[in-house]
């Protein structure tokens, strides 16, 4: 255990501290983190909306009118509806960001050439008003955003480098002079995105959406959202953690565009009132985290029965307050799990057999289906389950996971409380041995 863990940290170290600082990445990660305050009350909006209590329904109904819940809606359909419009804004304002550039119109000029790529349509039977299709500003359109984004910002980043800017005399006003020097820089950028449109106008997709939904999109989120992929998701943050990576930011940030559309189709049926699709959303491993990377609750929760060393017991006591909340550092340092050969066996297990157990369990219906409604990550477990899924067997799922998970790390958990109990008793009879001798 102890190569593997020199070679996690001579080898894959290296590696994550660079994915992790990597720009791109980064511009994605910063901009969901900004979003997510709205995502979050938009979903709040629709559990109001949807809880699924029929009393509960009635009375809201005869309180507020049978058309209640389509008005509490509104917020949520605007965020969910126009997502790829906001993200196309906040990936290239944060790569912008990276680059010490002109946030403001990277962001603007991202947001235009997302638009110029988006087909517009006639709508004869209104007169021949021009809309916009709902599908592509929505989560279907995030691909697009997200890539488009980053490259227009980096080529309008790079024109602004090579000095193919206008230049004002001096005395001019900084702000006039950034919107001057942006204005060749963006032209080049929309040119080249106008004609992109016209060339996939000319190929049977007709959009470049439809191109990149169909073969890139829908492969990569079908995998990624597969039960493998979820392995791959939980295996990839422990054990990045398991040298000290704070991965769990790192790791949703790349894959929480595949989520997103997930959920949006969940969140769909929900409202349509029928059972949703999807398994795996980014809601699924919120019931899994219950204290953190590793399911440490359930570890803490084997410490708090088991456990006979004053140290980890101590560790136990000090831990379980920010665990409930999700919350794990003060044990994975503490006790500690990080670089630990002992706890790092079941640290990388528990969660693996836990996404098997309950993926196994919805996927013959034993427990219901995530809703796709969003949630804070702190939420306490059995609460978040009950709330991300909206049946009662959501909290029963978490409740036996954490059962499970504790079982997983007994064994492991006894062998550690030995070696720091014995060290304990050592110290004492030291202590003794030289009392007398004084």
């Amino acid at each position: 255990m102890n190569n593997v863990l020199g070679f996690l940290e001579e080898k894959l170290m290296p590696i994550a501290a660079k994915t992790a600082q990597q720009r791109h990445l980064g511009a994605i990660r910063g901009a969901y983190v900004s979003f997510m305050p709205f995502i979050i009350v938009g979903s709040i909006l629709l559990v109001i909306s949807s809880f699924p209590n029929q009393s509960y329904q009635q009375f809201m109904s005869h309180s507020f009118g049978a058309n209640w819940s389509a008005i509490v809606e509104i917020p949520f359909n605007a965020v969910f509806s126009t997502m790829s419009l906001f993200i196309s804004f906040l990936v290239a304002y944060r790569l912008a960001e990276h680059y010490d550039e002109d946030r403001l119109s990277c962001g603007i000029l991202a947001l235009v050439s997302f638009l110029i790529l988006t087909p517009f349509m006639k709508v004869a039977e209104n007169g021949g008003i021009t809309v916009m299709p709902v599908e592509w500003i929505g989560t279907k359109g995030l691909f697009v955003a997200m890539i488009g984004s980053l490259l227009w910002t980096e080529l309008f980043c790079w024109l602004k480098k090579k000095k193919l800017v206008i230049k004002m005399p001096d005395g001019v006003p900084p702000a006039v002079q950034e919107s001057f020097a942006a204005l060749i820089p963006a032209l080049v950028v929309m040119v080249i995105v106008l004609a992109i449109r016209i060339g996939f106008e000319n190929t049977h997709y007709q959009t470049i959406h439809q191109f990149i939904y169909e073969v890139v999109a829908t492969p990569v989120r079908h995998f990624g959202t597969s039960y493998f992929g979820a392995l791959m998701t939980v295996f990839s943050i422990t054990i990045l953690w398991s040298v000290g990576i704070n991965s769990g930011s790192m790791v949703n940030g790349i894959i929480r565009p595949l989520w997103m559309e997930n959920q949006t189709d969940n969140i769909a049926a929900i409202q349509a009132g029928v059972t949703p699709p999807h398994i795996i959303t980014e809601q699924f491993f919120d019931m899994i985290w219950m204290g953190g990377a590793g399911a440490t609750l359930s570890l803490v929760i084997a410490m708090l029965i088991f456990a006979r060393s004053k140290s980890m017991r101590e560790v136990a006591r000090l831990g379980a307050g920010a665990s409930v909340f999700n919350i794990n550092e003060p044990v994975l340092f503490g006790l500690p799990v990080i670089m630990n050969p002992i706890m790092l066996i079941p640290f990388n297990l528990v969660p693996l057999v836990l996404v098997t157990i309950q993926y196994v369990a919805m996927k013959i219906g034993m427990v219901a289906v995530t809703t796709g409604v969003f949630i804070p990550w702190t939420l306490p477990p059995v609460i978040s389950g009950f709330i991300v899924t909206g049946h009662i067997s959501g909290s029963v799922m978490q409740i036996l996971n954490l059962l499970i998970g504790a079982m997983l790390y007994l064994p492991f958990m006894r062998i550690l409380d030995k070696q720091y109990r014995a060290a304990e008793v050592s110290d004492a009879e030291g202590s003794n041995t030289l009392a007398k001798q004084e």
